[in-house]
């Protein structure tokens, strides 16, 4: 089923500020992006446990494109060093898994995180696909001039040229985030390595993430940038004590790379256009920030995007105005403390 996909200042001190959990950076991929809000002010901050096992759970629905899927983030995360200083005290090296399930495919293999900074993350992860030929996906191409249109899919699928196959997808993902008061500006990038078993003949395949056609052996390069208001309920106590709203707005671009070998001998490679750009609100609310607890953060997202630029979502198949919707729920555990 087709789902779910800044800048770097001294002076500004991005400190989450938060009494209890770390930034935690946003659970899906640049491009299907569901924006998670940084830990909520509330109490003097508290040194996290040098050594936590997290789990960060993510129920999300998308549209235009459709999709649906689970994410979970778990493993090991441990304290780099001692500060209390809001620019480095949010430290932390993590090793686990981040399994992906949907209708469509899994996706499943580690993941490692260094932050040694509060402004900064920096991702490596690495996973095993596999497509169940459900839903219309995969379909592969001979071509990234392809009409991979929602209505070429559901023909191509109609004739049944989609298939079960396997791959590998390699991520880097460097993440940065300030604070300026309630104001917090965010940006990650993300290069991603594909390697795609598919059709004798073919070149490309249609990636339901990313929503765009990718090299079965190529690049993408993809970009979420979050400007956000952040309003915490500080009068508030007792189960909501920590609630937050995040108000704010969300651009996001994807540009597959292509090498000659990937267009058909009579293609004139200059004309592609499978990047894609949207931009629009996003709103998550907070219910409570409790600590290190086994349930703790309950979140509900909702982000709103309209295609400032996409080969067939701006009037070409799917009407411009139609928006890109996310609506997600989060939540985080904790079971060692």
């Amino acid at each position: 089923m087709r789902r779910l996909s800044s800048f770097v200042v001294a002076a500004g001190l991005l400190a989450a500020g938060s009494a209890h959990a770390q930034f935690v950076p946003p659970p899906l991929p640049s491009g299907a992006g569901v924006p998670v809000p940084p830990p909520a002010d509330g109490p003097p901050w508290q040194p996290p446990p040098d050594t936590r096992l997290v789990l960060n759970h993510l129920l999300v629905g998308r549209y235009n494109p459709l999709g649906l899927e689970y994410q979970l983030r778990a493993g090991v995360q441990k304290k780099l060093y001692e500060s209390k200083s809001p620019v480095s005290r949010d430290n932390f090296v993590f090793a686990g898994l981040y399994p992906k399930i949907n209708p469509a495919f899994i996706k499943v293999g580690p993941s490692f995180e260094i932050q040694p900074l509060s402004i900064f993350n920096l991702r490596v992860a690495g996973e095993f696909i596999g497509f169940f030929s459900t839903f219309g996906f995969l379909q592969s191409f001979a071509s990234p001039m392809v009409d991979y249109s929602d209505s070429a899919l559901a023909a191509g699928k109609e004739a049944k040229r989609n298939y079960s196959t396997m791959g590998g997808h390699v991520m880097i993902e460097p993440s940065v985030q300030l604070r300026f008061g309630d104001i917090v500006v965010r940006d990650k990038v993300a290069i991603e390595y594909w390697k795609m078993d598919v059709h004798q003949g073919d070149r490309v395949f249609y990636d339901v993430t990313l929503d765009t056609v990718i090299s079965k052996d190529g690049w993408v390069v993809s970009n979420d940038a979050d400007l956000l208001y952040l309003h915490d309920f500080k009068d508030w106590t007792g189960t909501f004590r920590g609630a937050r709203l995040t108000i704010g707005a969300r651009y996001t671009m994807v540009k597959p790379f292509y090498s000659r070998g990937d267009f058909a001998p009579t293609d004139f490679s200059a004309r592609e256009n499978n990047d894609h750009h949207r931009v629009g609100p996003l709103l998550a609310f907070t219910f409570f920030d409790h600590g290190f607890e086994t349930f703790n953060r309950p979140t509900v997202l909702v982000l709103v995007n309209w295609y400032a630029d996409h080969r067939f979502r701006t009037g070409q198949d799917v009407n411009g105005a139609i928006p890109y919707f996310v609506f997600g729920l989060a939540a985080q555990t904790d079971f060692l403390k």
